[in-house]
C-alpha cells in the first residue's frame, strides 16, 4: 500500500471516523461528520474522508467562499496554491477563448485605465478552460454568466 501524503497522515491521528479539514498550508482546522457544501470553506480548504480520500475546494463565490469540491491524489503532496490561479486548458478551443480574454482585459485597460474587476463567461467556456467561476486568471476573477 502507498504510503499517504502528509495531511492524510495528520488526519489519520486525529480522526478515523470523520471528515478532517486543512487549510492550503496543512494547518488542522476541524472535523465534521460528512463533506457537506464547499461554500462552508474557503479555496485551498483540503478535507480528508475517514477512509483516506481527499478533496480541495476550488473556486468562489464573490464572498470568499469555495464553490466546489475536486478529489485530489491521497499520496501527492499539493503545493501550495497561488491564490486559487487557473490551471489553463491547452486545448485549441481553450487557447481561442483565452487570446479573447486576453484582448477584452487590453481593450479594458486602454479605455479606462485599469482593467476589469472580474470577466464573465459562459459556463461551457469556463468549463472548456478548466476554470471554477472565482479562480483568478491574470489576477482578474472569472465569473459565470447565468
Amino acid at each position: 500500500m502507498k504510503r499517504l501524503n502528509s495531511v492524510g497522515q495528520t488526519a489519520q491521528t486525529i480522526s478515523s471516523e470523520h471528515f478532517v479539514f486543512f487549510n492550503a498550508a496543512g494547518r488542522y482546522l476541524g472535523y465534521a461528520s460528512r463533506l457537506g457544501s464547499p461554500r462552508i470553506v474557503v479555496p485551498g480548504t483540503v478535507a480528508v474522508s475517514p477512509t483516506g480520500r481527499q478533496w480541495v475546494a476550488l473556486g468562489s463565490d464573490g464572498l470568499g467562499n469555495a464553490c466546489g469540491w475536486s478529489f485530489v491524489s491521497p499520496y501527492v503532496d499539493r503545493p501550495r496554491p497561488k491564490r486559487n490561479q487557473v490551471e489553463v486548458s491547452t486545448t485549441r478551443k481553450a487557447e481561442k477563448i483565452l487570446s479573447s480574454v486576453d484582448a477584452f482585459i487590453d481593450y479594458y485597460s486602454d479605455v479606462k485605465g485599469h482593467v476589469p474587476r472580474s470577466v464573465v463567461l459562459r459556463r461551457e467556456q469556463l468549463s472548456t478552460v478548466g476554470a471554477l467561476p472565482g479562480q483568478l486568471y491574470k489576477g482578474i476573477p472569472l465569473e459565470a454568466y447565468s
